[in-house]
């Protein structure tokens, strides 16, 4: 028997959703079961950052533009944000 790390979790699903999981996995070049527990993962902890990334940022860092840029956000070339208090920013 294969050394695994883990655990088995079992669960009927339609025959359809098994062979659309399996192309999705083989076009991204994992296994059935690799791909199953990104899923799974990315369901219980969010998305992630894309393999090969590093996040460099410390663990209570806000985004620089979220701090300073209310909603909605705004390009440099568009219309400037005007605040509900009729004052501009």
């Amino acid at each position: 028997m294969a050394n695994r790390k883990g655990v088995f979790i079992g669960a009927y699903v339609p025959n359809e959703l098994k062979e659309s999981l399996r192309r999705r996995a083989a076009a991204e070049h994992r296994t059935l079961s690799q791909e199953i527990t990104r899923i799974l993962v990315e369901a219980v902890h969010g998305k992630g950052l894309p393999a090969g990334s590093v996040d460099r940022r410390a663990a209570a860092t806000i985004p620089r533009r979220r701090s300073t840029d209310p909603l909605p956000r705004r390009r440099t070339e568009d219309l400037p944000f005007i605040a509900t208090d009729g004052k501009k920013k």
